[in-house]
């Protein structure tokens, strides 16, 4: 192989190898997010954990777990019906619809509660 096919292999490999480590970063830097904010949401300061499940989000926006802490976050800190239905939903589409995926499974189930829950009180006037 010529000096000039090496210089290009040799090119080639470092623009893929910085490729592959900014993506370990970003996946890294919205794990740290992620846990910034479930830290922020344990102190209830509702309104960090979502700023910092938004910067999480935006590094990977199908991360399961930031998505469900944006639903619960809504359901049980913020008491947001329309920010926890929709968040909610989401999780399940992202999820694609699998039932064995335990995401999904607790989406699911916070949903039916949450629609359900509101249904009675709907029905008993409050």
């Amino acid at each position: 192989m010529s000096l000039a096919a090496w210089d290009n292999l040799t090119s080639t490999l470092k623009q893929l190898s910085s490729l592959l480590s900014a993506r370990d970063d970003s996946a890294e830097e919205a794990r740290l997010y992620y846990r910034r904010a479930c830290l922020a949401a344990t102190e209830e300061r509702y309104d960090v954990a979502l700023i910092f499940c938004a910067k999480a989000a935006d590094l990977n926006p199908n991360d399961l777990p930031t998505r469900l802490l944006i639903a619960q976050i809504h359901d049980y800190g913020l008491h947001d019906l329309n920010g926890a239905v929709t968040a909610y939903r989401r999780v399940i589409a992202l999820a694609a619809y699998e039932n064995d995926n335990p995401y999904r499974a607790a989406a699911g189930e916070a949903l039916d509660n949450l629609l359900r829950d509101r249904e009675i009180v709907v029905k008993s006037g409050a």
